[in-house]
């Protein structure tokens, strides 16, 4: 069993000299060799054969000429060679960059200049996609294609640790992607301390053990997903990460492998929910559901239905968890549990002073301890200027104000409350509004665009673009999301369109995204699902 609150930040408390990819998977190598560490897409991984299988995807990368502090891109779907890169990146101190699956056109090629990719693993259904935007990354010098060559090699490299300095705890490990709420996505820098004191926390709410089991479905690029990895690393448990989500086959998968607990987004478990009743909820025999958000009027009711514990959390890919319940613990419906105890927390008002107990206002916390959350966003390199070695990384502030509303209780409960901007978040996924924005106005028909959330029947949002049309246009709005299918991931496109005479603005020409969500959906809103559009992704 992990260690509870306030003892998750010391890596002796899990029998490990640092929190490293070397300190912990050797470790855990040693300790349980044979022991299936993850079944990832079907295929199992034992503690031995991550061990091993890192450190050749290592010697590939340093045969392919990858320095230390030289980024590696990950853009692939759920598969091993995922993981194998991600910690064979760290065994020769090069930063990977956790690419959403999903992108395309200048979304991916936005990722991969922010990142400064040197080397992009990629596979056969997305070589085209990263072909079509190669050039505009300057730093970019090789591809690899997860296909059979590439087991192949795997297969044949040296499983010895490479001769060189391996990433240590507080050198930056990896590069996760903001939704983007005021401009495009931002890479937050985390280290590897950072990456492994969430996976203890979460290990901790989770109140997993050695040998104990683990389901999730949550995509690898996700910041909240790697915990699903490293927490049972760090405990010698196992992880099975589904290379899809299908509501209808999650229960008999997790049957299956003896799963313990579900990982996931809120969205999941609504879907899941409304699948009918079945005599054999009860009898999964899981311990919790560790989602969010969960419903305050659905929470008991689902622990009544799967005989289990929900588990919630909250916070975002710069610190987190912020907050968590534990599964031994009661919990509050509604909230996501207590503050914690390696952040202080504060609700803050519009000039950062904190409010009183209960008032909502915007959500600020800090470390107590350094690299405990992450270093701070990745600056961006001047149009024209290539010869930069290294990221260049701006720090967070002392006090991080997360941009989200919320609450705090008198027994120290974080309740979110809404997003202060304009982020969306749709199944799962977050998006940024103004990327929707910008590839929509690149339709010659469209004058402005504003994307703001609706809310789903399945939690979260779903998304309505209001545009305004150039002089004399018109637009077919099937051709519009075309136009949108081909240039953006399939989870921004939007759901919804509309198009209005003027787009509501404030004073200094700033739109009014609160007035368009409050609006709701007007009387000619075009909705793709009503009208049978059917998308691709």
């Amino acid at each position: 069993m992990p260690p509870g609150r306030g003892a998750v930040l010391d890596p002796a408390a899990f029998g490990v000299e640092h929190f490293s990819v070397p300190g912990v998977l050797d470790s855990r190598a040693e300790q349980h060799g044979s022991r299936v560490m993850m079944a990832i897409a079907g295929t199992p991984i034992t503690f031995a054969q991550m061990r091993d299988r890192s450190c050749a995807a290592a010697h590939i990368l340093r045969d392919l000429g990858v320095e230390r502090g030289e980024t590696v891109a990950l853009f692939t779907g759920t598969c091993p060679e995922w993981v194998y890169f991600w910690l064979g990146a760290a065994r020769i101190g090069a930063v990977s960059a956790a690419v959403n699956a999903a992108s395309k056109g200048e979304f991916l090629s936005h990722a991969l200049d922010l990142s400064r990719a040197a080397l992009v693993l990629t596979d056969t259904d997305r070589q085209p996609r990263l072909a079509d935007i190669a050039d505009d990354v300057a730093t970019l010098r090789t591809t690899l294609v997860q296909d059979g060559s590439l087991i192949e090699a795997l297969a044949a490299a040296p499983v010895t640790p490479p001769d060189v300095q391996p990433a240590g705890p507080h050198d930056i490990g990896a590069l996760f992607f903001t939704s983007g709420t005021t401009g495009p996505s931002k890479a937050v820098a985390t280290t590897w301390h950072y990456l492994f004191t969430a996976a203890a926390t979460v290990a901790s709410s989770w109140e997993l053990g050695a040998g104990d089991t683990l389901w999730t479905a949550m995509p690898l690029f996700h910041l909240s997903a790697a915990p699903t990895v490293l927490a049972p690393m760090l405990v010698g448990g196992t992880s099975v990460l589904a290379s899809t989500f299908h509501p209808g086959r999650v229960w008999d998968e997790m049957r299956d492998c003896g799963a313990v607990g579900f990982a996931g987004a809120g969205a999941m478990v609504s879907m899941l929910w409304n699948l009918p009743p079945d005599p054999r909820d009860a009898e999964l025999g899981i311990r919790f559901i560790s989602a969010a958000p969960i419903a305050a009027d659905m929470y008991r009711e689902i622990e009544q239905r799967y005989r289990c514990r929900i588990v919630t959390m909250y916070g975002l890919t710069e610190a987190f968890p912020i907050a968590y319940k534990s599964v031994s613990e009661a919990g509050t419906p509604g909230t996501a549990g207590q503050v914690n105890p390696a952040f202080d927390v504060q609700i803050v008002d519009g000039h950062g002073q904190p409010l009183p107990i209960g008032m909502v206002g915007e959500i600020a916390c800090r470390a107590r301890t350094s690299h405990a959350m992450s270093e701070g966003y990745v600056v961006s390199v001047p149009a024209g200027v290539t010869a930069v070695p290294g990221l260049d990384v701006r720090p967070h502030p002392e006090w991080f104000r997360t941009g989200d509303l919320g609450t705090l209780d008198e027994d120290g409960n974080l309740s979110f409350v809404d997003r202060a901007k304009d982020s969306l978040r749709r199944r799962g996924e977050n998006v940024s509004s103004v990327e929707v924005e910008q590839t929509v106005m690149g339709h010659p028909a469209i004058a402005e665009a504003a994307a703001v959330g609706i809310p789903s029947d399945l939690g979260e949002d779903d998304i309505l673009v209001v545009v305004t049309l150039n002089d004399g246009a018109t637009v077919d709005f099937a051709e519009l999301l075309d136009f949108c299918s081909t240039r953006m991931p399939y989870f921004c496109v939007p759901r919804y369109l509309e198009a209005i005479e003027e787009i509501p603005k404030n004073v200094i020409g700033r739109v009014r995204k609160d007035v368009l969500r409050n609006r709701g959906l007007g009387a000619d809103a075009w909705d793709r699902e009503a009208h049978g559009y059917v998308l691709s992704r």
